[in-house]
């Protein structure tokens, strides 16, 4: 039984939603580039900028996660969505992200941005291979118009928020960067 039913939605709607969502995609993305431009690269790089980790650190977490979407898109492809993992608890999900991070660790930054635009295009790719109404399927412990906008683009911006807020507080002028 799901533990969460989202509204029914005709295919017509769900095709729509699918392009919203990698619009939303492409404009999260493209917003965070974006902000790393302005950033000297340095700064990209500094270990303890973001909680524990660096800026690098925190893209390669959102690679991670869009890795995992991914990996949930592909399980339906396949009618296995019933194999699909949700972290329960947030232990878990930081067990997740502690690996995805000590992983990337020795990766450029350069290849870090590689990772994210091969990841992305993988995610799009996926998200269009999906019958537009396998998108709200009731059988799946959360379907995909629910997890994927937190997988996809809520979750960047929320970054992006905080490495802004980060760089604005370390003085006025780098308030114009920002």
């Amino acid at each position: 039984m799901p533990l969460v039913m989202a509204r029914t939605l005709r295919p017509a709607s769900l095709a729509r939603w699918r392009r919203r969502a990698i619009l939303r995609m492409e404009r999260s993305r493209a917003a965070t580039l974006a902000l790393l431009k302005r950033l000297p690269h340095e700064e990209l790089m500094s270990c303890k900028t973001q909680g524990e980790w660096s800026i690098k650190d925190v893209l390669s977490h959102i690679a991670a996660w869009e890795e995992e979407g991914t990996e949930r898109l592909k399980l339906i492809a396949r009618d296995q969505g019933h194999r699909m993992v949700f972290y329960e608890t947030m232990a878990d999900a930081d067990r997740f992200n502690a690996r995805a991070v000590a992983a990337a660790r020795s990766t450029s930054f350069t290849g870090v941005l590689r990772r994210l635009a091969r990841v992305r295009r993988g995610l799009v790719a996926a998200l269009l291979r999906l019958p537009a109404k396998s998108l709200n399927d009731p059988t799946h412990e959360l379907p995909v118009v629910v997890w994927l906008r937190e997988f996809a683009w809520t979750h960047e911006l929320a970054h992006r928020r905080e490495i802004r807020a980060w760089w604005l507080s370390r003085g006025p002028e780098r308030a114009r960067r920002a």
